[in-house]
């Protein structure tokens, strides 16, 4: 698919001490799960940018091992970012800082994971893009995946924000 610019077009304007922001966008329906089975009993679901696998399996070890986690599991869909799922079940703190301790945590998910109180992760097909397969797997010691987990079905742009065409006094 040509992903034109005009598949998400934002206006932002600032007038008197007010914003005004309105946003279009192409959107697609995409399949995921969340990092919540519990109150405040969570599974540890990372979103990776801007990192190639053998960047993506040395963080994520670092960070297994520091916090003696379980299995991790790789997914990817592109060359440059990943997602992982690991079924150590700890609270949103210890999740938090394990997200905070992993290099290349994409700042989106992990802004939106601290609002929402819960990680949330795509594993469907993203349009443009391939089939969500495994990687690789960095062994520890297993969990079973809980019967408990959250499938999540959301809309999102077939764009970034930062790939559409903005208009007016975007910062």
């Amino acid at each position: 698919m040509n992903k034109s610019r005009l598949n998400r077009i934002s206006f932002r304007f600032e007038l008197m001490g007010f914003t005004s922001f309105f946003m279009i966008a192409k959107t697609q329906t995409i399949i995921g799960m969340s990092s919540k089975i519990e109150h405040n009993k969570h599974i540890v679901l990372w979103d990776l940018d801007k990192c190639n696998l053998s960047e993506a399996i040395r963080t994520l070890t670092a960070v297994q091992r520091k916090y003696n986690l379980s299995d991790i599991a790789i997914y990817g869909d592109r060359n440059n970012g990943f997602c992982a799922i690991c079924y150590k079940i700890v609270d949103f703190i210890t999740m938090l800082r394990i997200l905070i301790d992993t290099e290349y945590i994409d700042e989106g998910f992990l802004s939106y994971t601290a609002k929402r109180n819960k990680a949330t992760l795509r594993l469907s097909r993203k349009e443009g893009r391939g089939k969500m397969e495994i990687k690789s797997v960095l062994r520890s010691y297993h969990i079973p995946a809980p019967q408990q987990v959250e499938r999540i079905i959301y809309k999102t742009g077939i764009l970034k924000p930062e790939e559409g065409l903005r208009i007016g006094n975007i910062g």
